[in-house]
């Protein structure tokens, strides 16, 4: 069997390696947890850049379907006013002048619907990709926040293991393990009384 100052060194190494040990798996902790965000964050990233893709794809579709739009009516426009021209009515004035400037006006309204639901679904886009960044935002916070708390745990380990180390220092110098005495007082027998008067 292994002598009492051994097992005292060793049980103070084992109490010392287990704080650094724990404090080396806070800090591993603290750095994946701090990556799992950031992670995360870069993911929502990618969803704000898609979403403000879309919104940019939207507009331009809506601006091209007005457009398409808008040829399409101007062209119906021409044909009703040169098919009214040959039949030798005066497409300038009277009620055919009438009907296309309110050819005009319903053309100039459904490209302006088109353009409005258009500008609509991009909105939604861009609500989106800002809560995308929010959420981007939020998590590289909390990565940031597992970092600090991981290095607060680190602190706490070391703390927890030198304290363990300095219990079982005290309790072994305490017992005389390291041929100190047990206690701070001296041991005094009925020997060293002989001639002692007490009043």
């Amino acid at each position: 069997m292994a002598d009492p100052v051994t097992l005292t060194a060793v049980s103070m190494g084992m109490s010392a390696g287990g704080g650094i040990l724990n404090a080396f798996g806070a800090n591993q902790k603290g750095k994946s947890a701090q990556a799992m965000y950031n992670y995360q964050a870069g993911v929502a990233d990618f969803r704000r850049k898609i979403a403000l893709q879309n919104r940019d794809y939207s507009l331009q579709v809506g601006e091209d379907t007005a457009e398409r739009y808008g040829i399409k009516a101007a062209a119906t426009k021409a044909t009703t006013k040169a098919v009214a021209g040959a039949s030798g009515i005066d497409v300038g004035s009277g009620s055919k002048a009438e009907v296309a400037k309110s050819e005009q006006k319903v053309a100039n309204m459904d490209m302006a619907t088109i353009r409005n639901n258009a500008a609509r679904r991009a909105y939604g886009y861009e609500v989106e990709a800002t809560g995308e960044a929010a959420q981007a935002g939020a998590y590289r916070a909390a990565g940031v926040n597992a970092r600090r708390a991981s290095q607060f745990d680190v602190a706490s380990s070391l703390l927890s293991g030198a304290s363990s180390v300095a219990s079982k220092w005290y309790q072994a110098s305490s017992a005389g393990i390291f041929g100190g005495r047990s206690n701070d007082f001296d041991i005094v027998s009925d020997a060293d009384m002989t001639g002692v008067e007490f009043a």
